[in-house]
């Protein structure tokens, strides 16, 4: 089953605007210095690539649970974690970076490290992976 992530607004405000306040000031020096063609070509496309990069993230962050795995997609991740290495999962606000677009996360501990997630929908997401999981701990708490 697919769980999209959770978007927090406050961190959608913080990453759409300061791309506008970037095309904002990138803009306004352009036409300031009466920049040449080239320079205003490299601004564009350095600030299309921006726009592309963080659209690619936030539309593209979710979380499957899969037959054998659980996939995690992130624009440019795409981490797999098999369900007999999840170790243990439970919720936290830890704000380390992480294929997490909400600090309303899940803790993923498996076999080679951790991983934080931020399904819309964490209670089911922990139901679904318990069924998954059955030797895991899993905290809906």
């Amino acid at each position: 089953m697919k769980y999209p992530s959770k978007k927090d607004v406050w961190l959608g405000l913080i990453l759409w605007g300061s791309i506008g306040y970037g095309l904002y000031i990138s803009t306004m020096a352009l036409f300031a210095e009466n920049a040449s063609v080239s320079g205003i070509i490299i601004t564009v496309l350095i600030n299309l690539l921006l726009i592309l990069f963080i659209g690619w993230v936030w539309f593209t962050t979710y979380y499957i649970l899969d037959e054998k795995e659980l996939v995690i997609r992130c624009g440019p991740i795409n981490k797999r974690i098999p369900y007999r290495e999840i170790s243990s999962a439970h919720k936290t606000w830890n704000p380390l970076s992480s294929p997490a677009l909400s600090l309303k996360r899940i803790n993923i501990t498996y076999q080679f490290g951790m991983a934080l997630i931020s399904p819309k929908n964490r209670d089911p997401f922990l139901r679904e992976l318990s069924e998954r999981c059955p030797n895991a701990n899993i905290k809906y708490d």
